[in-house]
């Protein structure tokens, strides 16, 4: 399979919670991208790799691939590629806790859809930012910014799938927003809760028609969170427990956690802190979920809390002990995942700096090698041609009339031209003169004759003309023209009050024959053209 196959193996596969199975393929599918020398198609794996494992909450391999992939960026020349990996790379920065250059890089992927194309890049780009903002806990800005990323969806004529995805994240961080500002007994935007209410709606809608369990759970879990943001504590209890048993059919520890969390709220609300929690006892003995350590952080946070509503001040005391220890350890964890980065960005620097030189190498050697070409083709060319003229020179005739033999040319018209006096010439007008009278005799006869023509220079002031498949008839035709040209020539051009005329002795070559034979037949012709006046053309001794 090539490597787009094995991307799409991997997307498949991520979407049935297969991680492990996914991770292989796509792995396949960044080898294959290689080995394919597709630049692009290796960002756009390494996008999926890192997106997997940042779903995985696995942030420093998640990093890796980013990093790993960042080689290739200076290569590429498709901006959606650069602007998918980009955008997980920020990402993930951001979740590691270096917020400037993981918004850098987001940033710097906002800039880059402007002139980018590709719809599905630019949405990535836009989600990629709305959820940096979540991760930083700026969740009015994160709302704000994923409702922009679903108009941009909505609007750009993305496929079904990934407007569902967009439309999806946008109410789930528009409900989060509102359940905060409940939480911190914050204004409630009405407007805001009925629309994103409107919306989950539609969405559960549409994934209990397409039976998408996990979808149907989301959208029941945080309508049962807009419920009790508005007061309705019986319709949220009703929705959440929905939630509940559609994630336990979706088989999603983590959703089910999430739903834990905001009925425990409202449960601790209405004093039922026994009930409260009873249910984040169940969280802990979701040995996946809690070992996740942002989700661990966030029920133990969760725990003290409900403790400190019930006044249970002891208890209170010792979760926020865990909690605190739990915040401690974060911050190991990322400032470990940190100088991980580092090592590995002072790794792909060595290695950067082995690829330029090898690379320098390569196109010295590159450059040497062309030049070597182009001398031996200027060797080769000087071999078969007049230096000064240009035209072809004897062995130009011979691998010529090599080729016409080859192709099935029986016979030519040969022409033997001379030009009158050139002595004359030499002597009264000078040598650089006269010179510049060879190189025009030479244009000439390159316009003389149909296409296939071989003008070559013999030596001194004569020249030969070959025209194949060409009677001498046609030729001596041929040969009056030429005449007539050199004769009507502007030569003054050249030096005042120069003339130049040339005389021309026709003969037929049959291939088959000896070419000296057909030469010696011209030659007698160009020497009776001489003795008779000169500026004339004999076709027959």
């Amino acid at each position: 399979m090539n490597w787009q196959e094995l991307l799409d193996r991997a997307v498949s596969l991520d979407w049935e919670c297969r991680t492990g199975e996914a991770l292989e393929a796509a792995e396949a599918a960044y080898e294959a991208a290689l080995e394919a020398g597709d630049v692009a198609g290796a960002l756009r794996v390494s996008h999926r790799l890192a997106l997997i494992h940042f779903n995985k909450d696995a942030l420093a391999e998640g990093l890796k691939m980013c990093l790993r992939a960042d080689t290739w960026l200076r290569y590429c020349q498709d901006e959606a590629a650069i602007i998918s990996l980009q955008s997980i790379h920020g990402g993930i920065l951001v979740a590691l806790g270096d917020l400037e250059t993981g918004f850098a890089l987001l940033i710097d992927c906002q800039k880059r859809t402007k002139t980018c194309t590709d719809p599905l890049a630019n949405w990535r780009a836009r989600t990629a930012y709305a959820m940096a903002l979540f991760d930083t806990k700026d969740f009015d800005r994160a709302a704000q910014a994923a409702a922009e990323s679903l108009d941009y969806a909505e609007a750009s004529g993305l496929a079904t799938g990934s407007v569902l995805i967009a439309r999806s994240i946008a109410s789930r961080l528009a409900a989060r927003s509102l359940g905060e500002h409940r939480l911190a007994g914050r204004e409630i935007d009405d407007v805001l809760l009925a629309r994103t209410e409107e919306q989950l709606r539609s969405i559960l809608t549409q994934a209990e028609a397409e039976k998408l369990s996990y979808e149907i759970a989301e959208c029941h879990c945080y309508l049962g969170l807009l419920a009790w943001t508005r007061g309705d504590e019986a319709a949220a209890a009703a929705r959440y427990v929905a939630a509940i048993a559609a994630s336990r059919a979706a088989q999603d520890d983590v959703l089910q956690a999430e739903t834990f969390y905001w009925y425990a709220y409202l449960l601790a609300g209405q004093g039922a802190f026994d009930e409260a929690v009873s249910l984040l006892a169940g969280i802990e003995a979701m040995e996946q979920v809690l070992s996740v350590p942002r989700m661990k952080l966030r029920h133990f946070e969760m725990r003290f809390r409900i403790a400190e509503m019930a006044g249970d001040w002891r208890a209170a005391f010792g979760h926020h002990r865990v909690y605190h220890g739990l915040v401690l350890e974060d911050y190991r964890r990322l400032a470990s995942a940190r100088a991980y980065t580092m090592k590995l960005t002072l790794d792909l620097e060595t290695m950067r700096r082995k690829e330029d030189s090898a690379r320098l190498e390569r196109e010295r050697l590159l450059e040497e090698n062309l030049r070597l070409a182009s001398e031996q083709r200027e060797a080769a060319l000087a071999s078969r041609t007049d230096p000064l003229t240009g035209l072809g020179n004897r062995r130009e005739l011979q691998l010529r009339c090599k080729d016409w033999i080859e192709t099935g040319v029986t016979h030519a018209a040969l022409m033997l031209v001379d030009i009158d006096h050139f002595k004359r010439i030499n002597d009264v007008f000078s040598h650089s003169i006269g010179d510049i009278v060879l190189c025009r005799l030479a244009g000439l006869l390159g316009d003389t004759g149909r296409e296939g023509s071989l003008a070559i220079r013999m030596g001194g002031e004569e020249f030969l003309l070959l025209l194949p498949g060409t009677t001498t008839g046609d030729g001596l035709v041929e040969a009056e023209r030429l005449r007539l040209r050199v004769q009507d020539h502007d030569w003054s051009q050249v030096a005042p009050e120069l003339a130049v005329t040339c005389s021309i002795g026709l003969a037929d070559w049959f291939l088959a024959d000896s070419l000296e034979a057909a030469l010696q037949v011209a030659d007698a012709n160009l020497y009776v053209a001489k003795n008779t006046g000169r500026n004339r053309c004999v076709a027959a001794a």
